[in-house]
């Protein structure tokens, strides 16, 4: 299935680190209890996402904290290819917006920003453009090198032939990489670090050993938590009760998470007046059926059952995850 649109905002904050860095928490919270049904208890009636509070959260990285790492991971590409003689200056990431992360965690839910900006997000007109990041392009085929760990010349052959270009068998921390063969590449008189400045940047910050946690282990139990919730009979019960609401409105839609690709809603059009009556029916069978609530009382509950079966390996992961912001802090100075 698609990844829930929950998450994707996530992923965009941590992919410098995941592109370099392999692991899987979600395939191991999978192992246990898939089958299971959590009892819940009372559901409460609820119209409104804002505020709600996940057992989760506790352990997630903040958007704040996910800029402060990312700004750190940055610092250390620059003092990585200063080694090597490149001064390769990065632009500071754009600052988190401060807008409260569970606006939308289970699709549209507020009957004002449906009515007044049907699909599209309320902070799109204000937001600040990102800053441009410094392109690969400007630097040398060299300093490409050094910034990825593999002449870019020689990628894109291999690319050309179906082949890899760089290792596979890379270290997986800072420790082993320090111990483990080099990549052969030198540049300056110094040997490039396997995969680059990009992946020696990662390493140091998220893995500086073999102990280290993967960065995305409580993104992925929340991830794991929000697919079973969605697999549960309670939310498809909920969820076959908004579609019909939303039928009996004129519009054939199976699910609050695919109402806009159902419904042939386009980037441009997300707030064009057809999108906002669309939202608008979408928001009152939400409210009709109790959608929210019943899916926050269920996902909830996941959450909860995942904590308590990763407690011990969450407390670590809460440890280590200030050690990296202590050290992002050192680095931002």
């Amino acid at each position: 299935m698609a990844l829930p649109a929950r998450l994707l905002a996530a992923t965009c904050l941590m992919s410098a680190a995941a592109l370099t860095l392999s692991g899987c928490a979600g395939e191991e919270a999978a192992a246990d209890g898939a089958g299971k049904e959590p009892a819940i208890g009372s559901i409460e009636k609820l119209s409104s996402t804002e505020g709600l509070e996940f057992p989760i959260a506790a352990y997630a990285v903040t958007p704040d904290q996910q800029y402060q790492a990312k700004k750190a991971q940055d610092r250390l590409i620059e003092q990585c290819m200063k080694r090597f003689g490149f001064e390769y200056a990065l632009p500071a990431p754009t600052p988190p917006s401060g807008d409260d992360s569970t606006s939308r965690v289970f699709g549209l839910a507020d009957a004002e920003d449906a009515a007044q900006f049907g699909y599209a997000s309320p902070r799109r007109a204000t937001d600040p453009a990102p800053p441009k990041r410094q392109s690969t392009a400007s630097l040398s085929r060299t300093g490409q090198t050094v910034l990825n760990g593999v002449d870019p010349v020689a990628e894109a052959a291999a690319k050309a032939k179906g082949q890899a270009a760089a290792p596979t068998d890379e270290p997986m921390s800072q420790a082993e990489a320090e111990k483990a063969p080099g990549s052969g590449i030198i540049v300056n008189g110094k040997e490039v670090p396997v995969g680059g400045c990009g992946r020696e940047s990662a390493l140091k910050l998220y893995a500086p050993n073999s102990e280290a946690i993967d960065i995305l282990f409580a993104f992925n139990l929340g991830g794991e938590a929000e697919s079973r919730a969605l697999e549960d009979s309670r939310v498809r019960e909920a969820t076959t009760k908004w579609s019909q609401c939303m039928a009996d409105s004129g519009f054939t839609t199976s699910s609050p998470d695919s109402v806009q690709s159902d419904l042939g809603l386009e980037q441009g059009e997300l707030s064009s007046p057809e999108a906002i009556t669309i939202a608008k029916a979408d928001v009152a069978c939400k409210t009709q059926v109790n959608y929210i609530g019943i899916r926050y009382a269920v996902q909830s509950a996941y959450e909860k059952s995942l904590v308590e079966e990763h407690a011990e390996t969450l407390a670590l992961f809460k440890e280590q995850t200030q050690d990296r912001l202590r050290l992002a802090a050192q680095l931002n100075g």
